[in-house]
């Protein structure tokens, strides 16, 4: 670690991968979308347009693979002075220095790629901001272990073996998720509406495959205006796109534990890549218990963290602590890992003067749609949206029956619902912003709204609480504002 070195040369596969995902995978659903009107027949007039396309197309792939190389030629990272240092870039060369000292947490990923090879991606996050952190594509699990033992060393100042030796005697399990649980959310999974959108568009294509025409032929004595075969059709694509959705949940929070290590939790997940996150529990702002409609039916809640750094990927500040857990067991266990928290509540509720609020705010967005639906949808069928009305309401008066808030003497507590039911808890000190706005209509009423933001990754995160009393809403303002000196 102390002479400059590359990384591992699968950073060259993982780095093209990663640029093709993010780049080049629109491109490749428009392809696909329109690949029956490209003329692929050589006596085809037009297929020297389709032959140049495809030859751009080499052009550019082997223009980012010589790219992919170069940067990977170009980043380099050693120790020094207790500090690790990278370089890196193709035409603007960066320099990133980061003590030890100053490290927040380290966290661990395990690919399909990385594990045949015995290596490991190391993602560094600091106090800073989100570009102040590192992440090492591919380096040896060796490597990986000696950066985080030589962080705890530089904040313990202790040796790396004492360090190391603490870590296996002090680490606890907290939490694992059980084969019944993990199946549970697996099969509740939200997931299934973007799978969905792409297992039909992947249908769409398969005409050629699938006698559409012909069943539908077949079936058409059976039927006035298609509707049996559309239903199918519907049926088909959410059973697969529900199976896809339960299959990528399971393989992604299978083996989940929770374990602590002093003022540190470490979050483990993944069945073909494997994850691991540190937490800082210094730098959990806020606290979330979320319940959806399905999973609050039977008991059932998710855990989230609101962390003031980027421990997940793509910056996002939610760190799920547990993704499914009987809603007592979490509050056990969130007593035990948080005991300056208060967890039991009782709420301040909405008055009854606002329940129509809350359900024509839920409902009133749809109303445009709904119109225009039954209006332009022809043999009647639009009107079937006009179900989606009451639905709306029905839930915007879920959120009037959920909604509340309670005070702990240094605590906040705020529960709301939009579609799912979220419990909020958050310290005074960890309160980025606090407001109250009212509206000319909630005047009438003598209503208001709260808005209040803690510190989330590199932004805010905002909880809001609405048509609430406002000599009551002004309780919590005042609890939040800072003591007048004489």
């Amino acid at each position: 670690m102390y002479d400059k070195q590359h990384l591992h040369p699968i950073t060259i596969l993982l780095n093209f991968l990663k640029i093709i995902k993010e780049t080049i995978a629109a491109v490749a659903v428009i392809f696909v979308l329109n690949i029956k009107n490209i003329p692929w027949n050589p006596m085809d007039p037009h297929f020297k347009w389709t032959l140049l396309g495809l030859l751009i197309a080499f052009f550019l792939v082997c223009l980012l693979l010589v790219l992919t190389w170069v940067f990977w030629r170009k980043y380099t990272y050693w120790v020094e002075n207790e500090e690790l240092h990278v370089e890196k870039g193709l035409f603007v060369k960066k320099h990133q220095y980061v003590p030890f000292e100053r490290i927040q947490s380290v966290n661990f990923k395990e690919s399909i790629f990385h594990r045949p090879f015995g290596l490991v991606k190391v993602t560094i996050e600091t106090a800073g901001s989100e570009d102040s952190g590192i992440a090492l594509t591919a380096i040896s699990r060796e490597q990986a272990d000696w950066i985080d033992a030589a962080t705890k060393r530089a904040k313990r100042h202790e040796t790396v073996e004492k360090a190391e030796q603490e870590e296996i005697t002090t680490r606890e399990m907290v939490y694992h998720m059980t084969t019944k649980n993990l199946l549970i959310l697996a099969t509740t999974s939200s997931g299934i509406g973007v799978i969905f959108s792409a297992v039909a568009a992947v249908m769409s294509q398969l005409s050629d495959v699938i006698p559409y025409e012909l069943i539908f032929n077949e079936l058409k004595d059976f039927m006035k205006y298609g509707i049996l075969i559309v239903s199918l059709i519907v049926f088909t694509v959410l059973f697969i796109s529900w199976l896809i959705s339960v299959v990528i949940t399971y393989l992604n929070h299978a083996n989940f534990i929770v374990e602590r290590e002093q003022d540190r939790l470490f979050i483990s997940k993944g069945l073909l890549e494997k994850k691991r996150v540190a937490v800082p529990m210094s730098r959990i702002q806020g606290i979330k218990i979320v319940e959806t409609p399905l999973r609050q039916l039977f008991g059932f809640a998710a855990i989230h963290l609101e962390s003031a750094g980027n421990t997940e990927e793509d910056g996002d500040s939610k760190i799920s602590l547990v993704p499914l857990i009987k809603k007592r067991e979490a509050l056990e266990l969130l007593s035990e890992l948080f005991p300056t928290y208060q967890f039991e509540h009782t709420l301040v509720k909405a008055p009854k003067r606002a329940a129509w609020r809350f359900m024509l705010f839920f409902s009133a967005w749809a109303v445009i749609p709904v119109a225009l639906v039954s209006y332009f949808v022809p043999l009647g069928y639009g009107l079937y949206s006009l179900v989606v009305l009451p639905l709306l309401m029905l839930f915007g008066y879920a959120e009037y029956r959920s909604s509340g808030f309670a005070l702990h003497d240094k605590q906040l507590t705020l529960v709301t619902r939009r579609f799912s039911k979220e419990s909020f808890f958050v310290m005074k000190q960890r309160i980025q912003t606090m407001q109250v706005r009212q509206s000319v209509l909630a005047e009438r009423g003598d209503l208001a709204r709260l808005h209040v933001s803690i510190v989330a990754g590199t932004a805010e995160s905002e909880t809001a609480l609405r048509f609430f009393e406002k000599h009551k809403l002004m309780q919590i303002f005042d609890w939040y504002r800072p003591a007048r000196r004489n």
